[in-house]
């Protein structure tokens, strides 16, 4: 790529004035604009073409954050330390404020400068920890503030965090692209600050005229996954909303996610929740059954999760803290203690509920009139 003295001074700017000095570009089309970005992140060696992909869709939602009704956070796992460090600086090109940390606190969030403000947060962690997590929670609410001395601080960033070990916490995983960073065997393209410098210029100009000229059209876009089931149908609507005006694109994104709609799926099969929900079902699908106490619901979900060889045992307690989270409250039932009547409204929300989880047991042959309810839900 031809280098001018235009990009080399841009790549001695200060951090604070590089987004003035951004001129927009014309960039041709969306799909040539995708391919040239696609092109430029497959030069990593260490990325797979699936995760080539998920970045340029998410290259290009990161140019819309306020108009995303989730948050836009993509999660990369990189073992390889050279490899991620050239992949972080690849990826900077792409946005036209990146800010780069390599530990963050939530105090040290509140600092961030206003202006110019951040348009991606890159947190670069080797080991994710609680505090990381707890800055994660709070970033991921569109819309939230957080209130100190004071003053009020918006701290809704689109972020990409790079760590060595995958994220654990699965209220964050729910909402993360998942992204893998291979270990390299060969060596890394030679691509200096001069050449970045240039890639930085030439793309982050196109982005900005895209931006220019695609706002309204995003803001009014509706593109939906039905095929997907939440939360990863949020993110594909949040992909497909970016590139609202090819419909080509679009049509890629069910595909391409449906792995991670697998993954998210069968961790939420295997949620606490979904089992206590499960063992609910199996009662209330045992003949001539009108009631149940919370210790019956208890020893049906503990079997359940002996039976997946899990180790955790349940007490009653925190099975009907569980039922009672999901609307399903429990009430004396003479001496027998605290239970559950299964009225046809409860089994039919007991029904929507196992549906919802993708509880294992739903997915057979209907057994009952809610079972074929929910078959027939669409």
């Amino acid at each position: 790529m031809k280098m001018d003295s235009a990009s080399e001074s841009e790549s001695q700017a200060p951090s604070g004035v590089l987004h003035r000095a951004i001129e927009a570009i014309d960039f041709g089309s969306t799909g040539k604009l995708f391919d040239e970005i696609r092109n430029f992140l497959a030069l990593h060696p260490g990325l797979p073409s699936e995760s080539v992909l998920t970045l340029t869709y998410f290259a290009f939602a990161i140019q819309f954050p306020e108009c995303c009704n989730i948050w836009p956070f993509a999660s990369v796992v990189a073992s390889d330390l050279v490899g991620s460090s050239l992949f972080l600086r690849m990826f900077a090109c792409l946005s036209i404020e990146p800010v780069q940390l390599g530990e963050i606190t939530l105090n040290s969030l509140l600092t961030l400068p206003e202006s110019p403000r951040a348009t991606l947060l890159v947190i670069d962690q080797l080991t994710p920890n609680g505090e990381l997590a707890r800055v994660l929670r709070v970033l991921s609410r569109p819309g939230s503030r957080i209130l100190r001395q004071g003053k009020f601080h918006d701290i809704f960033i689109p972020t990409l965090v790079c760590t060595a070990e995958p994220l654990r916490d699965r209220w964050i995983l729910d909402q993360a692209l998942q992204v893998s960073l291979t270990p390299t065997r060969g060596s890394l393209p030679h691509l200096d600050s001069q050449t970045l410098a240039e890639y930085a210029r030439q793309l982050k100009g196109k982005l900005l005229r895209y931006r220019e000229l695609n706002l309204a059209a995003v803001r009014a876009s509706h593109f939906d996954a039905p095929e997907l089931g939440l939360p990863i149908r949020e993110i594909a609507s949040m992909l497909g909303n970016s590139i609202a005006d090819d419909p080509s694109l679009q049509r890629l994104l069910p595909m391409l996610l449906e792995p991670q709609d697998r993954d998210a799926r069968m961790r939420r099969t295997d949620s606490i929740q979904a089992v206590v929900i499960e063992a609910a079902l199996f009662l209330t699908h045992q003949l001539n059954r009108s009631k149940a106490r919370v210790g019956e619901f208890t020893t049906i979900a503990n079997g359940i999760l002996k039976g997946r060889g899990d180790s955790i045992h349940l007490d009653p307690r925190e099975v009907g803290n569980h039922l009672r989270a999901n609307g399903l409250f429990s009430e004396r039932l003479g001496r027998a203690g605290r239970g559950i009547r299964f009225t046809n409204a409860i089994r039919r929300k007991i029904h929507e509920l196992a549906r919802a989880y993708d509880v294992r047991s739903i997915q057979g042959e209907a057994r009952c009139e809610f079972c074929t309810e929910c078959k027939t839900a669409k």
